[in-house]
C-alpha cells in the first residue's frame, strides 16, 4: 500500500491516482540495466599456440640448417671432385722434365735432375741406379724367375731380410701398368729403409729398389710418379 502525499489516504501501489483527492501519482520508474553490461563485449581469450606447433615450427628451421650444410657439403665434394679428378687422370710425369729408361719390353720415365751413378749390386751386375734430389738411391733391376707367384718372392724376400735384422713396416699389393705389383718397405738395422716394388711377368722379375733415410724419402711424389710410369710391352 501506498499513501497520497496530498490527503494521506491509503491506496494500492498499482494505482494511478487517489480515490479521496484525485492526485496523480508519479509512474514507477523501471529499473533498466546500464547499457554497458548488456552490450559489453567478452574479450576474446588468448590461445597459446600448442606444443605441437611449437615442435613443427622447430623441425621446420632443424630441416632448413641440415638443407644449407647438406648443400655446402656437396659444393665442396664436387669441387674437389673436379680439382682432384683432373689430376689424377694426367700422365704422372707430365709436369715434370723427365727422361726415359727403356730395356727391350720394359720402360719407366724418371725426372731429369735425378743423377745416374756408378754403385754396383753383386746379386744383380745389370742393375742401374739413380740418386734423386733427396739423395735417395733408387735401384732397378730384372731378372728370370723360377718362382710361381709374387706372393712365393715376397715370402723370400721377407725372410732373408728379417735374417739380416730388418722389420717389415709395410707389406701391400698394388697397381702398376693394370698388373698387379707388390710393395714392401723395410726397416733396416741400422735404423734406415729400404722399399721393393716387383712386378712379375711370364717368369720375368722387374724390381725397384729404394734406398733412403725415412719412409718419406722413399715413398716422395716423384718416385711414386717414376713408378707409376712403369711399363710392361
Amino acid at each position: 500500500m501506498k499513501k497520497c502525499p496530498e490527503c494521506g489516504n491509503p491506496s494500492y501501489d498499482g494505482a494511478p491516482i487517489c480515490g479521496n483527492c484525485g492526485y496523480t501519482f508519479p509512474k514507477p520508474k523501471n529499473s533498466v540495466p546500464k547499457r554497458e553490461d548488456i552490450f559489453k563485449k567478452e574479450e576474446p581469450k588468448k590461445v597459446k599456440p600448442s606444443s605441437d606447433e611449437s615442435t613443427l615450427d622447430i623441425l621446420k628451421e632443424k630441416k632448413l640448417i641440415i638443407g644449407i650444410i647438406l648443400l655446402i657439403t656437396l659444393i665442396l665434394i664436387c669441387g674437389i671432385f673436379l680439382t682432384g679428378g683432373s689430376y689424377n687422370t694426367s700422365s704422372p710425369m707430365q709436369n715434370v722434365d723427365s727422361a726415359e729408361y727403356n730395356e727391350g719390353s720394359f720402360s719407366f720415365k724418371y725426372p731429369s735432375d735425378w743423377q745416374e751413378t756408378n754403385l754396383t749390386d753383386e746379386d744383380h751386375p745389370g742393375a742401374i741406379f739413380f740418386k734423386t734430389t733427396n739423395n735417395t738411391i733408387v735401384e732397378y733391376y730384372n731378372v728370370s724367375s723360377s718362382a710361381s707367384s709374387l706372393k712365393e718372392i715376397n715370402q723370400n724376400r721377407i725372410s732373408h731380410a728379417q735374417s739380416v735384422g730388418a722389420s717389415v713396416t709395410l707389406l701391400e699389393t698394388i697397381t702398376l701398368d693394370g698388373r698387379n705389383a707388390s710393395n714392401i718397405i723395410l726397416e733396416n738395422a741400422d735404423g734406415n729403409y729400404t722399399r721393393y716394388v716387383s712386378m712379375f711377368s711370364d717368369g720375368e722379375l722387374y724390381v725397384f729398389r729404394l734406398s733412403g733415410e725415412s719412409v718419406n724419402s722413399i715413398t716422395s711424389d716423384e718416385i711414386n710418379g717414376m713408378l707409376n710410369s712403369a711399363d710392361i710391352a
